[in-house]
């Protein structure tokens, strides 16, 4: 389980973080909505130790993680997918997949090789481009890779930041597809989205950010779909 508690992060003077609290249940997706500029992707570099907060706690199972660094977040089972996906782009599709296990490259060579042959089965457009340079795939098949990265490390929540951003929509029906096979694998799933109404086919619980802070929360369903849209997006007192 993933507890947020009055999570606060600041640039210089300014707040982007206003004490936001929330909790992300194990084996659950939890969808993160808000307008840009809301905090989304400042929420997800606090939590995943990129970001140093100014105050908050942020646990996972149990451990609190604020303080300590990004690799250490990871260690507890913490990986991020980030916005525009981020491959190492001159570095080959195996390469970027090894370097998504590098914490157990040392140690356990063998099994990182069988999980790199099973992120093949589980991806296979990126089967045949596995010598390629990550730099020359396409936009669908990045977010593939940098998906496929971050499981390298066998995360047990894994935070997705914009995964459908700038892809065409039969692309970004094949990533949700995805982000239900690997929530039905078990792995959680903390995911921010702009395509509200595809997110919400999917969530279990929904986080509204406006301005840093927790405006909103609930369960697909509670309320109606335009109204969750319209309080993310437009700023509707909706009932």
């Amino acid at each position: 389980m993933l507890e947020v508690k009055d999570l606060v992060t600041a640039y210089g003077s300014i707040e982007a973080l206003r004490g936001v609290t929330l909790t992300a249940n194990q084996g659950e997706i939890t969808c993160i909505l808000g307008p840009n500029g809301a905090g989304k992707t400042t929420l997800m570099y606090s939590i995943a130790c990129i970001l140093k907060p100014v105050s908050g706690s942020v646990m996972v199972d149990g451990r609190e993680i604020i303080g300590t660094s990004a690799p250490y977040a990871l260690s507890c089972g913490v990986a991020l997918v980030p916005e525009n996906r981020l491959v190492f782009p001159s570095m080959s599709v195996e390469e970027n997949l090894e370097a998504g296990a590098f914490r157990r490259l040392a140690t356990d060579r063998q099994r990182v090789r069988e999980d790199i042959e099973n992120a093949f089965i589980r991806f296979p457009a990126l089967k045949d481009r596995r010598g390629q340079i990550a730099g020359t795939l396409s936009g669908g098949e990045q977010q593939m890779l940098a998906v496929a990265r971050a499981m390298m490390s066998r995360p047990r929540i894994l935070m997705m930041d914009e995964p459908s951003l700038g892809l065409a929509p039969l692309v970004v029906a094949e990533i949700f597809s995805i982000i239900r096979q690997l929530n039905d694998d078990g792995v959680t799933i903390v995911l921010v989205e702009q395509n509200a109404h595809m997110a919400l086919q999917i969530a279990n619980r929904f986080y509204l950010l406006d301005q840093g802070q927790v405006a909103f929360s609930g369960a697909p369903g509670e309320i109606g779909e335009d109204d969750v849209i319209q309080r993310a997006y437009l700023g509707s007192k909706a009932a």
